[in-house]
């Protein structure tokens, strides 16, 4: 029975286990403020009575160890495991990010590489067919689940495939702001544009994961937003701009 408890917990917390760490380091930190604020009051009387005991105005800083240490030893302890605890939680964090991060990276990779060869073989015409039928699947599939947002500058509307939003807005606009992006990434010393900006400068907030991913042009202009738009109906037979990015963000 034991043992098939240990193997049903024992995944939970393998998965869990930089949440599991962080509680436990802030419960700790939280358990010794709490108690210090208690020991302080504590070892205030304690002394007071010392002091009267002794018959002495003030006490010595041996006398004072000696009658308080034993209520601060809870709060070292707990410090001295909670510390530990919040680093460890955030070194197993950092690594898992770093792997994922790996991950998706050799994904990218492969992906690029699929593609350049598709292209290669089947040639440019086929491959935007391509483009426009898997646009056409994504929005007869996504159309309606999601809310359209009103960006105030056009009436067409847009589909923006990564987070799966459709907006109204123009082709000049968002060309316009892929432009304004690539020209400022070319002067910015870092350059890099992040999904959060591209999402920003065409009327859409920022998603979870928008601030570390995007554009870096440090590798050429292989780095710079390339984009086109898929023209595509809606199930109700309305027209949408499908963006497609020949140039996928990437992670920052």
């Amino acid at each position: 029975m034991k043992i098939g408890i240990f193997k049903t917990i024992k995944p939970f917390v393998a998965k869990h286990e930089p949440e599991i760490l962080m509680a436990m380091g802030i419960s700790g930190m939280i358990f010794s403020i709490f108690w210090g604020v208690k020991a302080t009051t504590i070892a205030v009387r304690k002394l007071d009575l010392k002091k009267q005991e002794l018959k002495k105005d003030k006490l010595t800083t041996g006398e004072i160890l000696k009658e308080t240490w034993k209520l601060y030893l809870p709060i070292a302890i707990s410090t001295a495991i909670s510390v530990p605890c919040i680093v460890a939680g955030n070194r197993v964090s950092t690594k898992r990010n770093a792997a994922l991060a790996a991950a998706y990276t050799i994904s990218e990779t492969a992906l690029q590489e699929y593609q350049d060869k598709t292209r290669e073989i089947i040639g440019p015409k086929k491959e935007q067919e391509i483009h426009e039928a898997v646009s056409k699947d994504v929005v007869e599939k996504s159309y309606g689940k999601s809310q359209i947002l009103l960006t105030g500058d056009g009436e067409s509307l847009f589909h923006e495939p990564i987070s799966g939003r459709y907006f109204k807005s123009s082709w000049n606009k968002i060309l316009k702001a892929a432009n304004e992006l690539n020209a400022d990434a070319i002067t910015d010393p870092f350059g890099q544009i992040t999904l959060t900006k591209w999402y920003n400068i065409i009327g859409l907030e920022g998603t979870s994961m928008s601030d570390d991913m995007g554009w870096n042009i440090i590798n050429g202009v292989s780095g710079l937003i390339d984009i086109q738009v898929d023209s595509v109906l809606t199930p109700d037979n309305t027209p949408c701009g499908s963006i497609h990015y020949n140039n996928r963000p990437k992670m920052l």
